[in-house]
């Protein structure tokens, strides 16, 4: 039999792929994990298509089995790719956050759908497949460390991505933010910290990046896995929660096992917006504190705001490259607030006539795809796209760059790079 493996990506969205991509564009885990979970000889031919950098042929050749993996604003394209594949005779396999969210939806275009997590549901697939006996969903969620694989990585493509290895510990999230999409799919499970370490040492890398969407959840854990991470003499940036900033021993562990920079979502400078979307952390006013307090210990901050909360005004938002240089922060991202289907958020606005459109492929965090409360969504794109002109006027990329804590220790190009890719995202080529 022969497999075809593929990670959709919407054809229209062309943010996270440009000519600069590989500055910022984290290599994905996806494939490399599916890979990773096929039975061995279960197939005599694997091909893998990441389209972030390649191209889907329809007959480049004849396949048994296809399995794609999408998000929300790439289902369409992936919808696209199950039909032409099944004309041609395949039995269709769709996974991920759209699948998991919307199953019925994603079965018009497919045979089976895997529901959350893969590690066991795919070689359970395969085997019923086999058999001649595939079920149309799958939905095992009880799975543990112990069913974790290391990546397969050296079957995935490498192009138009950073050249850093990422790596995951837990890829769970204790958080209930309503926005958030990350708890349809998995739990907070930790892998053992010495599995984690020899998937480390086989990368012979001296750089990498966690992606934990909370490194610093579970602290006794995080503090296990940093001691032995300073025994490696790697080093590493991750996600953290803005309490972070307040463990100053945590943060010196931190830096000292290899931890350079951190992500936090901010979200917002408005309590009130972080208190109506489920955000632990609220207190604003400690923003700045708590990125001086990161700094004092030797490593950046990327502070990422989501725009669109039902307190954000125009006037707010405008604000925010100003107050972005305020914060002293090291990088910046922005978004707007986009609920997916599976949250909380979703589910409140769908109810409430809020959702203007269900053209999945507007979903890109890059498009007002709700009602605001204080602005038309076409205004709402329109400072989105302001917002992030000025951020990175190359004033500000270079005040950032050369006033980092980053300059000090010789990385301060990598800074550089990652400013000057974020310069030049494509959003303004994005859907509005």
């Amino acid at each position: 039999m022969k497999l075809l493996m593929i990670h959709a990506w919407n054809e229209g969205e062309t943010a996270y792929r440009g000519k600069f991509s590989n500055l910022f564009s984290y290599p994905s885990l996806t494939l490399a994990v599916i890979y990773s979970l096929i039975p061995k000889d279960a197939f005599e031919r694997i091909d893998v298509i990441d389209e972030n950098s390649q191209r889907v042929n329809y007959d480049n050749d004849k396949y048994d089995i296809v399995m794609l993996s999408f998000e929300t604003s790439s289902s369409l394209t992936a919808y696209r790719h199950c039909d032409e594949f099944r004309k041609r005779g395949s039995y269709i396999v769709c996974g991920g956050y759209h699948a998991t969210a919307l199953p019925d939806e994603v079965l018009e275009h497919c045979d089976t759908v895997i529901c959350g997590p893969a590690e066991k549901s795919i070689p359970e697939f395969i085997g019923d497949f086999k058999k001649g006996l595939p079920k149309r969903i799958y939905r095992n969620y009880d799975v543990c460390p112990e069913d974790f694989t290391v990546p397969a990585r050296d079957k995935i493509t490498q192009r138009k991505k950073l050249k850093i290895p990422g790596i995951v510990a837990d890829r769970g999230c204790s958080n209930c933010c309503k926005y958030c999409s990350m708890r349809t799919m998995w739990k907070s499970c930790p892998r053992p910290v010495e599995k984690v370490i020899d998937e480390i040492k086989e990368l012979n890398t001296k750089m990498l990046i966690f992606y934990d969407p909370n490194f610093f959840g579970d602290r006794e854990y995080a503090v296990k896995l940093m001691r032995e991470l300073k025994k490696l003499k790697v080093l590493w940036v991750s996600n953290a929660t803005a309490d972070f900033g307040y463990d100053h021993e945590l943060m010196q562990l931190a830096y000292e096992s290899g931890c350079r920079g951190v992500l936090i979502g901010l979200e917002s400078l408005s309590s009130k917006s972080l208190t109506g979307v489920g955000k632990r952390f609220r207190e604003t006013d400690k923003y700045k504190e708590i990125i001086e307090n990161i700094h004092s210990h030797g490593m950046a901050v990327n502070g990422c705001f989501v725009l669109g909360f039902d307190g954000d005004t125009e006037e707010e938002l405008l604000a925010l490259p100003q107050r972005v240089d305020d914060l002293g922060l090291d990088l910046c991202r922005f978004a707007i607030l986009t609920p997916y289907p599976g949250t909380k958020l979703y589910e409140e606005y769908d109810k409430s006539g809020r959702i203007i459109t269900k053209e999945w492929s507007r979903y890109t965090q890059h498009s007002a795809v709700f009602q605001p409360v204080n602005m038309p969504p076409e205004r709402l794109n329109e400072i989105y796209r302001i917002v992030w002109k000025e951020a990175y006027s190359w004033k500000r990329v270079l005040k950032r760059t050369f006033t980092s804590p980053w300059r000090k220790n010789g990385y301060v190009f990598i800074l550089l790079g990652a400013n000057i890719g974020f310069k030049f995202l494509n959003i303004k080529r994005t859907k509005k």
